[in-house]
């Protein structure tokens, strides 16, 4: 004999229904919300740019250049700044010198 999980009243008396509840608690059951899976974010194209970049002291900063060679930020070494801010200017600077370099080309 199965039991209905909801209200706990005889579901069948021979075991074979497959379903876990009866048929008072189907009809009064609540829709079972579907949960849709965010859809994934790419990220930037520029970030690869990043992994390429180069961090150096010199002369009480800390700078950030590109595998070309071009400054993407700079800060003095005594002041505190957060990361995503570094980065956020470093990928502007990024962007704005390629157009640039495409231009010419």
């Amino acid at each position: 004999m199965e039991f209905c999980k909801d209200c706990g009243g005889v579901l069948n008396l021979f075991g074979n229904d497959k379903s876990e509840l009866c048929s008072s608690c189907i009809q009064h059951a609540k829709p079972i919300p579907v949960v849709v899976p965010a859809p994934q974010i790419s990220p930037p194209d520029d970030t690869d740019i990043l992994l390429e970049t180069t961090l150096s002291s010199e002369n009480g900063k800390i700078t950030l250049y590109s595998k070309e060679g071009w400054q993407l930020w700079s800060g003095p070494t005594e002041k505190k700044t957060k990361m995503a801010d570094i980065l956020k200017s470093a990928r502007l600077i990024y962007k704005i010198r390629n157009r640039r370099k495409a231009k010419k080309q």
